[in-house]
């Protein structure tokens, strides 16, 4: 089971791309403001916010999608698509089966332990053993027939001569990635030598105080809180948003949403799924991307003030937008959420006056619509000051995400980093990161000076993307244009100018290289290695076409090696779960 990250993202891709038949009410909520558009086309009104609030409540759309029960009968039908599939080795539609099959079987049922033993037979053809013994582990937990206890054994005993002969794919990544310079006693995922700036052209910025050579990794961040594409529930984490089919556990009251371990179901439960499990499908159905984190900030803030509204209020009211650094917040005895959250409500970000407003304030409208047919929200949000207090915080959040936190990896995943935010884009980056996990670890991609500023792409980086429209699609997509050397034509041909050639040592190393990436045999943290040091070494002679190359080749070593890293840590982490469940047996 490889996770190659670069065929996956094409397949999921290529299925949100009109390749893949799109379910109903996947792109829901832009159908609904349209219609709004066409009804209100002759008011000739403009609306703010609480007169679009007024209007949505009166007019409507009215939400009206069934949430399910957990059926056996249901889950059955779906297991056996699923054993279609696995006959027909089509591993990814069969696991997805598999997890939809287990998300509708009946909480306690059989069915959901036959669910889990089905996933453990496609870990097994995946030869992914570690993966194949935690599955087994779940069906027992949840009352596996006895008529399969046969197979589950003789399979389980065949994954464990596997890992003895030394077929494991492994449990320890090479080569890792921990920071590997001095680190911010306060911020100790940071690199120390960082700090935050407001520039005029940027707004905020990460700066260098100090030099930071290519592979020094300088921030290791854990999410705040992670959106996912509703198409994607029986792959990805409802809380971390991780791709993690094989890992996935069902929440125990609907049918919606999976979770890739007990902690991340526990901690949704506890902030934000509480307030959704009942309403889950609606919300899938108005899946909105980055936008649907505006309402799950809410709801996690008001968990942090123990659910009251009064007092989250007072704070929000008393804490306008004048400005923060989330360097001020002090991780050194751990991470305090309620001081990241208060951190992050003082943000100054610039709200726009144009369609896009007017397009989330409709959003936001529609998602207090629906968040009010929770028992638990009404029970909360009583009083008419509550609800404007709600439908404002809704609004406001959306903008955040959108403006404070362009992490714009893909369509799957939208996660929010209170730290990595404030790094800005540039089509010639000098750090780079992966995509789609609940954490962000940025690596030097070529040599930073000490007053520098860290730039990461939002997009594909200049060398890839010479299309003369990249103004116009940062624009598009982020809101921004860009402002790098390489978006200028005057300053990039006079930056083409200077460049110098590589010598003849270079130019050895290059060829060197492309041998050894096309070696299967040499490792991964060789070729790491070399890369690092072609790219110190050469870095003179940017923007020059064969380094550019080199650049280009090392983002993609660094991106493999990310990904095998984080494969890796879920085998481990298998293993390290089937070992606990070991000593509570005994």
């Amino acid at each position: 089971m490889d996770v190659n990250i670069r065929p996956l993202q094409t397949h999921l891709l290529t299925r949100t791309f009109g390749q893949y038949k799109k379910p109903d009410g996947v792109f829901a909520m832009m159908t609904y403001y349209h219609e709004f558009l066409t009804e209100t086309a002759g008011l000739n009104k403009q609306f703010d916010l609480y007169s679009m609030w007024q209007y949505v409540l009166a007019n409507g759309p009215r939400i009206d999608v069934s949430e399910g029960v957990k059926s056996n009968s249901k889950a059955v039908a779906i297991r056996q698509e699923g054993n279609r599939f696995f006959k027909d080795q089509s591993w990814s539609n069969a696991i997805e089966k598999y997890n939809e099959s287990i998300c509708w079987a009946e909480t306690g049922s059989e069915e959901v332990g036959i669910g889990f033993a089905n996933r453990s037979a496609v870990c097994y053809e995946e030869k992914s053993y570690e993966l194949c013994l935690l599955n087994i582990m779940l069906a027992r937990k949840h009352d596996c027939p006895d008529r399969l206890s046969a197979k589950l054994a003789a399979r389980e005993q065949n994954c464990k001569q596997q890992i003895a002969d030394g077929n494991s794919k492994g449990t320890v990544p090479s080569p890792m990635f921990p920071i590997n310079v001095e680190v911010n006693p306060k911020i100790p995922f940071m690199a120390n030598g960082l700090r935050m700036a407001e520039l005029p052209t940027y707004g905020r910025a990460m700066i260098a105080e100090r030099s930071f050579e290519p592979g020094d990794v300088i921030l290791h961040e854990k999410s705040l809180l992670t959106v996912g594409d509703a198409r994607y529930l029986h792959l990805n984490c409802n809380l971390c948003s991780e791709w993690k089919p094989y890992n996935l556990i069902p929440c125990p009251n609907c049918v919606w949403v999976m979770y890739c371990s007990e902690e991340c179901r526990q901690q949704d439960l506890r902030t934000v799924h509480r307030f959704e499990c009942g309403i889950t499908a609606k919300l899938k159905h108005l899946n909105s991307w980055m936008v649907d984190m505006g309402p799950k900030l809410f709801f996690y803030g008001l968990t942090l003030f123990g659910d009251n509204v009064d007092k989250i209020k007072q704070f929000c009211d008393s804490n306008k937008r004048t400005g923060s650094n989330p360097m001020d917040v002090d991780y050194s005895g751990g991470t305090d959420p309620l001081e990241v959250f208060k951190n992050l409500q003082r943000v100054k970000y610039t709200k726009v006056k144009d369609a896009f407003d007017k397009r989330l304030m409709f959003l936001a409208s529609v998602f207090y619509t629906v968040y009010m047919q929770s028992p638990l929200v009404r029970s909360l949000i009583t009083t008419h000051q509550h609800k404007r207090f709600m439908l404002h915080c809704f609004n406001d959040y959306m903008q955040l995400a959108m403006q404070a936190n362009l992490f714009c990896w893909d369509l799957i995943t939208g996660p929010l980093f209170p730290i990595a935010s404030i790094i800005n884009h540039s089509c010639d980056p000098n750090v780079v990161t992966a995509a789609r996990l609940s954490y962000i670890k940025l690596i030097v991609l070529k040599p930073i000076a000490k007053g520098e500023q860290i730039f990461i792409s939002y997009g594909p980086v200049w060398y890839q993307n010479k299309d003369d429209r990249k103004q116009e699609q940062t624009m598009s997509l982020f809101r921004f244009q860009c402002g790098c050397v390489a978006c200028n034509p005057i300053r990039l041909k006079r930056w083409l100018r200077s460049q110098s050639e590589l010598d003849e040592q270079g130019k050895r190393e290059s060829s060197t290289i492309n041998l050894l990436l096309n070696n299967d045999a040499v490792p991964l943290a060789t070729k790491t290695n070399l890369l690092q040091q072609f790219v110190k070494r050469n870095a003179y002679t940017h923007p020059n076409e064969a380094f550019c190359s080199g650049l280009q080749v090392y983002t993609e070593v660094l991106y493999h090696a990310l990904m095998e890293e984080w494969d890796t840590n879920n085998r481990a982490w298998a293993m390290a779960e089937l070992e606990a469940n070991e000593r509570k047996r005994r």
